[in-house]
């Protein structure tokens, strides 16, 4: 007798299937969670190399204005290097930042026209005369020929010269923004009697204001003193160029093209030359070493309690030895500044460069040199670029 075995059990039915996710890559997030990777990046060289990998990671940067100041806030200005200038030498020369922990920032410094190739070196002595937004503001006295030049880009701007002797060479704009176009302004003084000579690039012209008296400038000018402008002393600051001299400022609007007057700082009345500069959060200040107390003073054009805008006393940064110190520059809330070794018959004196921190009081060593003709120096800080914010059709 067969025996009949029990019919095969039915095959369980299939799980359901579910569509596979897509994979997540850097490309699928979102602008929010993208710019918070960005803004904890070690630098600004290293944003711009981020941000140029893609164009979805550059609309990112591009399209948020709030990002720039944030970003700004958690990271110091990115110092390059100093230019030197020397009483003798045809052309600046500048000191890179060695020891830079950020290789793209380094790598900024390598690729950039820092020896200054692209200027002319055939029409005699170059001098800087100013500094800003990345140019070099050059000018030949010899031949009367002003340039504006870009060691990071490599673009050279020639300036025809203006109609009278000038000094003090300040550019507004930087030639990237609004299509190329930028203004220069230059000061011309005659004793009691200054004016503003400015130059557009729109039209390549000079033009040259009508004069303004001392005594229409600041009612209590002293009658002894036959000059209005202290030489190398004026500043840009958000639009308006200060001259700082021992009793008083002078303000230039570089909108309006208008001269104006404030006072110093409370008791600041006689004390070394200050110079002018912006803090971190882009506010006005006043920088002031005071040799008896051994500190630097920092004031900031602020308003009070009953919204009066004056000068009120920031902090005071006890320092030593003030008897050889120089204040260069105050940038983004930074003091660059150095101190020159008392020189001794037959020994180089030794320069240090030093920058202070205005938010955290740290002073930084930056670098040192053995300087027999250092005249005067200029701190390279990279500016934000404009291909970061302007959006090119």
């Amino acid at each position: 007798m067969v025996s009949q075995l029990p019919p095969a059990p039915a095959p369980a039915p299939a799980p359901p299937k579910f569509p596979q996710p897509a994979p997540t890559t850097i490309f699928t997030i979102g602008d929010d969670l993208l710019l918070e990777i960005f803004v904890r990046l070690p630098s600004l060289p290293s944003l711009v190399r981020a941000a140029f990998a893609c164009r979805a990671f550059l609309h990112a940067v591009r399209s948020f204005p709030t990002f720039r100041p944030r970003f700004r806030d958690l990271h110091p200005p990115p110092l390059l290097g100093l230019f030197v200038r020397h009483r003798v030498g045809d052309i600046p020369s500048f000191v890179p930042l060695r020891g830079l922990a950020d290789p793209d920032q380094s790598a900024v410094v390598r690729g950039s026209d820092f020896f200054l190739t692209r200027v002319p070196d055939d029409q005699g002595f170059w001098n800087v005369t100013n500094l800003r937004d990345g140019y070099l503001l050059l000018h030949n006295w010899e031949h009367r020929l002003f340039a504006a030049y870009s060691p990071l880009a490599g673009v050279l701007h020639r300036i025809p010269a203006p109609p009278e002797a000038v000094r003090e060479l300040y550019i507004l704009s930087p030639p990237e923004e609004r299509h190329g176009s930028f203004r220069l302004v230059c000061v011309q003084e005659d004793g009691l009697q200054v004016r503003a000579v400015v130059f557009s690039s729109d039209t390549g012209e000079w033009q040259v204001l009508p004069w303004a008296e001392a005594a229409a400038i600041n009612k209590n000018h002293p009658e002894d003193d036959k000059h209005c402008l202290p030489p190398r002393t004026g500043k840009l600051v958000d639009g308006r160029i200060y001259w700082t001299r021992h009793d008083y400022v002078i303000v230039l609007d570089t909108a309006t093209l208008q001269f104006s007057s404030m006072d110093l700082p409370p008791y600041m009345y006689g004390q070394k030359p200050f110079v002018v500069g912006e803090t971190k959060d882009d506010k006005l200040c006043m920088v002031c070493a005071i040799d008896e107390e051994d500190t630097i003073a920092v004031w900031v054009w602020r308003a009070d309690a009953d919204r009066v805008e004056k000068w009120m006393l920031d902090k005071e940064v006890e320092v030593e030895d003030l008897s050889t110190l120089k204040l260069v520059a105050v940038k983004q809330g930074f003091v660059h500044l150095h101190w020159m070794a008392v020189e001794e018959p037959g020994i180089v004196p030794l320069c240090d460069f030093f920058s202070l921190c205005l938010e955290k009081e740290e002073m930084k060593n930056i670098f040192s040199l053995y300087e027999y003709e250092l005249e005067w120096s200029y701190p390279y800080i990279m500016p934000w670029p404009s291909s970061l914010v302007i959006k090119i059709s």
